[in-house]
């Protein structure tokens, strides 16, 4: 179990938090246990969720993008909460699972364009160098993106990034609130949860 609680969605009375929650349900990115945990602080909840929508789900950039930055940080940080998740949005705008199974060598794999290369060095050079923000990769960025969309991958980066690490510390786990959805889950994590909840339910 995670070392923060889940407080059960059947209590949730807040028009807004149940939304929240319905949303987590239907399609993950964020899946419901990591929202179960933010419902402790209904406040903190509602911004990060706000936060979310407004870097992450809609915006000026576009989502694939911004879901492979997602899955790089997961990947690099070793998050596997994070990284057992997916995008419904970003699939169908064409993030696929063999970018997924290379992002950590995306310099050199050939499953990437060189828009999506850029935006994956910035995020490996927030999270991991800041340094490596150099003028070429300055250069690059101005040649991919408008400054609008640098504001927002900017902080998306940085708000998974927290997140990310946060989540991690907590130590949660998929399938512990709201078990029977695996919306958002990555193939293999779906087939891990699948299996567990079938050997669980054998005598």
């Amino acid at each position: 179990m995670a070392h923060i609680s889940y407080v059960d969605p059947a209590t949730v009375t807040d028009p807004e938090l149940a939304g929240i929650m319905e949303r987590a349900r239907l399609f993950g990115t964020p899946r419901p246990e990591s929202q179960a945990i933010r419902l402790h602080n209904p406040p903190v909840m509602k911004a990060f969720n706000n936060a979310w929508e407004a870097f992450f789900r809609q915006g000026v950039t576009d989502h694939a993008v911004k879901e492979l930055c997602r899955l790089y940080i997961a990947k690099s940080v070793e998050c596997q909460y994070c990284g057992g998740q997916r995008s419904v949005l970003a699939r169908e705008q064409g993030a696929t699972e063999p970018q997924v199974d290379e992002i950590l060598n995306f310099e050199t794999s050939e499953r990437f364009d060189d828009r999506e290369r850029t935006a994956l060095a910035w995020a490996m050079a927030i999270a991991w160098d800041p340094g490596l923000a150099d003028d070429e990769l300055w250069s690059r960025l101005h040649e991919h993106f408008t400054e609008p969309q640098l504001i927002e991958l900017g902080h998306f980066i940085a708000l998974t990034l927290g997140q990310q690490r946060f989540l991690k510390t907590v130590g949660v786990r998929h399938g512990e609130v709201l078990a029977d959805t695996d919306a958002g889950l990555a193939p293999e994590e779906a087939a891990r949860l699948h299996t567990a909840e079938r050997l669980a339910s054998t005598p």
